[in-house]
Order: structure tokens, then C-alpha cells, then sequence
């Protein structure tokens, strides 16, 4: 898919944030661009018992921004929903000086965070997919996630991602307006496009300024950082691990999660899972953390 002769959106008259808005990518389309954006392959897992996972709840939401803790999650919910899981165990503080300096001037790429402590982090890029189980899982688990979006596969539902991050515990980064994967190959004009374009679209939308960056497919050279410092980000983040089906990929040949280590995940669902739902992908990340004894952190606070 020639995903950069995607039109750009025109300036409309809102009827409201929280408007549809028809997108230009066909679902094949995106189906077919979800498995470029992703690296290796995996083999369905059985299908889902009916109505398990993800079925509508209560569930105790936040004001965006907070630092929500896990002491309120539900111990017997969690275990009956999620196929036994048990709730993460509450993050320790992050320290007083963050790990990792950014600064817009000099952007830092980063895809770890030195610590000690047995947490990682957990990122999912995109937006293909909008499954409203998994509003309901992030706000049952209460556990923080960064979600880097792309405008080209969010338009279609702005109000979905509005939702999730009205339940406190996202954060909201720029991964470009179409989501070029040949970012290099692209002119210094381009690139900053990409970049500050989508910074304009997620302030407009959800009233945010990401200061990270990160580019798709991990793909970006000095091009890259320049525009994303000319755009104001501080820092281009990239991964340890690949959350795919069932399984994860590791780039070291211990294939063990380490401290401060920086999780990729996408939004995606039956089209692009072989039939899974995003919550059972969750499902099965979230019992590769918990059984290598790690908990999940903000990674805002720690860069």
C-alpha cells in the first residue's frame, strides 16, 4: 500500500470531538499494513470461550493524567475475566531524577530504561484496531500504557482513543500522520510533516503535547531526529520486545524480559490476529510479565 499518497485531512467544522471521521484505508488495507508494521509469526491460539474476557464491567476510571495504583483492582474479577491472571503488583515509585534525560534539542533515542527493579513497560502503536473490551480490560487492570498513534488509522474513530484515555491511565505519543515505514528514505520536509502534523492533530483532538516519538517500524536516521526536534519532541523510542499472537519476540537470545525493558505491542484485532481479539493478545502478554515475577510502570516517568 502506497500509504504516502493518503490524503491529509481537510480543516471541517466540527460538530463535535468525539466525531467519526470516514478514513481513508479500506479495512484489507489495514489488515494487510498491520502485519508490515509487525516483525515475526506466530500461530493462532484456541478461540475464546464466549462471553469471557472483556465483558462489559464496572471499572474504576481516573482524570487523565493521574498515577493511577492497582491497590482498587477487583483480585477475583481479574482471575474470572482474564483466563486466571491476578492484578499486577502496584509499581514502586519512580525515582526523583528520571533515568533517561530528553531534551528537544538533542533528542535521545532510547529502548530501555537502566533500572533495577522487575518492571517494564508496555507501548502499543497504531490504532487499526478500536475493540471497546479493551477500554473495559485497561480500566479493570488499572496498570499504565503508552499508546503511540498514527492519524491515518485513528480518524476513522477519534472518539475511541478519547475514551481510553479518559480512563486515566494512558498516555498519548505521536507515531506520524500516515505512518510511512520508509521514514529515511523520505526528504527533511516530509519527515517533519509526519511529525509536526501529528502533534497538531493529537493536541486538537485529545488536547495533548507528546514529547515522544516513535517512528514506524523503529525506522529513522538523523532526518528523523532532527524534524522530531524541530517539532518539540525530546526522545525517539524504540523496543526490547514484540508482543505478536501468543508469544513475544526478544532481540537477545535469553529470551528473558530484564529490567526497564520497553514492550512493543499494536492495536489489532481478528483481522490481523488469525481471529484473536485484542484482549486475549493482552491476555497472553500480560501472563508473559506476571510469570517472570515483573510489574508494569509509566514509562512518562522514568523519560
Amino acid at each position: 500500500m502506497d500509504i504516502a499518497k493518503i490524503a491529509t485531512d481537510t480543516a471541517t467544522q466540527r460538530w463535535s470531538r468525539r466525531r467519526f471521521m470516514g478514513g481513508a484505508v479500506s479495512v484489507a488495507a489495514l489488515g494487510s499494513f498491520a502485519t508490515a508494521c509487525g516483525s515475526g509469526a506466530d500461530q493462532p491460539a484456541s478461540a475464546p470461550t464466549p462471553g469471557a474476557p472483556g465483558a462489559p464491567l464496572s471499572g474504576t476510571s481516573a482524570s487523565p493524567g493521574s498515577a493511577p495504583a492497582t491497590s482498587g483492582v477487583d483480585a477475583d474479577l481479574i482471575r474470572q475475566r482474564y483466563e486466571g491472571l491476578a492484578p499486577f503488583a502496584p509499581a514502586p515509585a519512580p525515582p526523583a531524577v528520571k533515568p533517561i534525560t530528553l531534551s528537544a534539542s538533542d533528542p535521545t533515542v532510547f529502548s530501555h530504561v537502566p533500572m533495577t527493579g522487575k518492571v517494564v513497560f508496555i507501548t502499543i502503536d497504531d490504532g487499526i484496531e478500536k475493540d471497546p473490551q479493551f477500554i473495559q480490560m485497561v480500566k479493570d487492570f488499572q496498570i499504565p500504557l503508552t499508546i503511540s498513534l498514527a492519524d491515518v488509522l485513528i480518524r476513522d474513530d477519534y472518539a475511541y482513543f478519547e475514551k481510553l484515555y479518559e480512563t486515566g491511565y494512558i498516555s498519548i505519543q505521536n507515531h506520524t500522520v500516515t505512518h510511512p515505514l520508509d521514514m529515511p528514505g523520505l526528504p527533511a520536509s516530509r519527515q517533519l510533516y509526519e511529525i509536526s502534523g501529528q502533534q497538531e492533530k493529537l493536541r486538537k483532538e485529545y488536547g495533548v503535547t507528546p514529547y515522544i516519538f516513535r517512528p514506524p517500524g523503529g525506522n529513522y536516521d538523523a532526518t528523523t531526529i532532527a524534524s522530531a526536534s524541530e517539532a518539540g519532541l525530546k526522545g525517539l523510542m524504540l523496543w526490547k520486545e514484540a508482543m505478536q499472537i501468543t508469544d513475544m519476540e526478544y532481540q537477545t537470545s535469553a529470551h528473558r524480559l530484564k529490567p526497564g525493558d520497553i514492550i512493543l505491542c499494536h492495536f489489532r484485532g481478528p483481522a490481523q490476529l488469525h481471529g484473536e481479539t485484542m484482549v486475549h493478545m493482552m491476555i497472553r502478554l500480560y501472563k508473559h510479565i506476571q510469570a517472570q515475577g515483573f510489574t508494569v510502570a509509566d514509562v512518562t516517568k522514568y523519560v
